[in-house]
């Protein structure tokens, strides 16, 4: 039997754009038959700034 190897728990990514960042988190799930995206949920945040989005994230970790 094959073992699968465990996904990471939640991932973001904070880029750059013309009005701040967009600040993204999801949860990472592997695509079967009924998942075609490969994550559990999904969501992107529109900030200000950086450390506005490092502050989001934060406090989402938090009550993770």
């Amino acid at each position: 039997m094959q073992s699968l190897k465990p996904l990471p728990p939640i991932q973001y990514s904070i880029t750059q754009n013309e009005e701040g960042v967009t600040l993204c988190i999801w949860e990472p799930a592997r695509i079967t038959e009924v998942r075609v995206k490969p994550f559990l949920f999904k969501i992107n945040h529109r900030l200000p700034s950086n450390d506005e989005a490092r502050r989001v994230l934060s406090d989402y970790l938090e009550n993770f």
